[in-house]
């Protein structure tokens, strides 16, 4: 047994929990209610320094609950001592994550459990039936959600608007299945629109919008107090994104119609929405009143449909030659692929953060796309120097840098096999215990039976688990042909002496910009090759080429420098 004083030196932690599929049980599983239930308990038993946590409106099968998240920082920072719920489902609805916390997480944190209803009291030893609860519990989420989607189904094919309103709409306060007009993010709405139609960008739009102060609709919805899903990362509440902007425009909702089953759900414990195809949606037609005229409304798809058969790039290799491979070395953005419009004859890239195109990174970290390729293509030379000069050398180095890279992600592969083959050894010795007490009859046969699948489901998704990670171990431990392909692909280069988008894709990673420093006619530019499995490569000095120097315009000198390793 637990020494209940030791637990009592820190924190207790009140824990409760409702969403919107509890509704059905009234108002004793209020967060009020079970406020007090658990405060009075605390109290009567001497449980001090209590700390509320409160997930409300969060389902019992998603772990990735706020104040649930923070309890447990908590638990690992060592501030919490006890845990208490009502019962069972408060702390969730899923058998084996219930099951991971109540069995693995608070026994190794030296957890106190307590679940009041369900009379369970970790300090008072295990509880036999705690399994056979969150099995029951798991199957009650699991009917929810089949009467929630059949409900939502009915709906839906009868026209009710299944996804929350889109910017411009706000829900009826005399009724949830209609949408009525915002007027003051409609407004905006149509000024968007009224500036596609003047030939104005996305990303043009954006900038207008923030500039005069415009919240954008994540951030409208907060100042409103309305809570929508996604997360609102940015920084100034102004800051519009060109697929924002993208979005409102192609919206079919603002004519007044409603569109149905755009999206759907695998599972009732995967909230992942995958979006449908459009042959699948349910269109309903001028359900509710529209902010944007029709005929406006696919005047404006028409813009948009020219606008995407308008090849910006063709023509140009370099654009896919680095394609995913340029970062800002600054901010780590991506840097863009752009083509300088009044001399289309010149490409070049720069950081898709850039603050005077409404980013954050101070530095455009400018490069012409054909400078960037005689400088990979100079230090690849040096690569491949150092491989005909010194080939055994070369090899080894290469070795010892895989090894390094992979020797920790081998290491945390092994410990999660560990923890997957002590689950399923767990599973056995549960199993021969279910079926010791159904043939006592302790438990009855449809239990027996409920709770071997459950055990025989849980054994079926370690062993698939468990043979990923094996799989992925035996990559691992097979880098040696990562490594003769990566030596393959240099020999390619030598052999034609020319850069391809396979050849930069096998022994290339990423590629860091710095901004070019220095002013006036002579500057200079930093530049980091990171190569895939290694790292950044110290290439001896003896195999050390000239640095590339280019004139990017009249008067200017450039000097590219590849840089071993950032500087402090």
């Amino acid at each position: 047994m637990k020494n209940k004083k030791l637990v009592n030196t820190r924190s207790t932690a009140i824990y409760t929990r409702l969403s919107r599929d509890d509704g059905a049980e009234g108002e004793s599983n209020s967060i009020a209610n079970q406020k007090t239930l658990l405060t009075k308990y605390a109290n009567n038993n001497e449980l001090e320094n209590i700390v509320y946590y409160t997930d409300d409106g969060y389902s019992g099968t998603n772990f990735n609950r706020p104040d649930f998240k923070r309890m447990v920082a908590d638990i690992e920072l060592g501030l919490i001592g006890t845990v208490l719920v009502k019962d069972m489902s408060r702390l969730g609805r899923e058998y084996l994550q219930v099951g991971y916390y109540t069995e693995t997480f608070f026994p190794n944190h030296d957890i106190r459990f307590i679940a009041v209803n369900d009379g369970v009291d970790s300090a008072e030893g295990e509880d036999d039936m705690a399994p056979f609860r969150n099995v029951i519990n798991e199957l009650y989420a699991k009917d929810i959600s089949k009467k929630i989607k059949s409900s939502h189904r009915v709906r839906g094919m009868a026209g009710v608007p299944l996804s929350q309103p889109p910017y411009g709409y706000m829900k009826s306060p005399e009724s949830y299945k209609k949408w009525i007009i915002d007027p003051e993010a409609a407004e905006i709405v149509r000024r968007i629109y009224k500036m596609a139609l003047e030939g104005k960008g996305n990303e043009t739009i954006a900038r207008i919008l923030q500039e005069d102060g415009i919240l954008t609709p994540m951030s409208y919805w907060r100042k409103k107090g309305l809570k929508r899903a996604g997360k609102d990362t940015q920084v100034n509440p102004c800051k519009w994104e060109k697929n924002t902007i993208k979005t409102i425009l192609a919206n079919q909702e603002y004519v007044g119609d409603v569109i149905n089953f755009k999206t759907y759900s695998k599972s009732f414990k995967n909230k992942r929405r995958i979006k449908t195809d459009p042959e699948h949606w349910k269109i309903f037609k001028d359900v509710h009143e529209p902010i944007i005229e029709r005929d406006k409304w696919e005047l404006v798809q028409e813009t948009i449909n020219k606008g995407k058969r308008r090849p910006s790039n063709k023509g140009y290799e370099e654009s896919s030659l680095f394609s995913n491979l340029l970062f800002c070395a600054d901010c780590g953005s991506k840097m863009w692929f752009n083509v300088n419009h009044p001399n289309d004859k010149i490409a070049f890239y720069m950081c898709s953060n850039y603050s005077k195109r409404r980013g954050t990174c101070e530095g455009t970290h400018y490069i012409r796309a054909d400078s960037l390729k005689r400088v990979v293509k100079n230090e690849l030379r040096q690569l491949g120097s150092y491989f005909i000069n010194e080939p055994e050398i070369f090899a080894e180095i290469i070795q010892q840098k895989f090894s390094q890279n992979n020797q920790s992600k081998k290491k945390n592969l092994e410990i999660e096999l560990n923890k997957l083959s002590k689950r399923y050894d767990q599973l056995i010795l549960l199993f021969e215990k279910i079926y010791e007490d159904n043939l006592s009859g302790k438990i009855d046969d449809d239990w027996f039976k409920v709770m071997s699948k459950k055990y025989s489901d849980e054994k079926s998704e370690i062993i698939t688990a468990s043979t990923k990670i094996k799989s992925e171990i035996t990559k691992i431990d097979e880098q040696l042909s990562n490594k003769d392909q990566f030596i393959g692909a240099v020999r390619q280069f030598l052999k034609f002496d020319d850069v391809t988008p396979d050849i930069l894709k096998t022994l290339i990673e990423k590629i860091e910009v710095y901004h070019a420093e220095g002013s006036g006619k002579c500057r200079t530019q930093r530049i980091i090759i990171h190569y895939r499995f290694i790292g950044v490569l110290d290439i001896p000095r003896e195999f050390h080429n000239d640095n590339i120097v280019m004139e990017p315009r009249a008067g200017v000198r450039i000097e590219y420098i590849p840089t071993k390793e950032k500087s402090a």
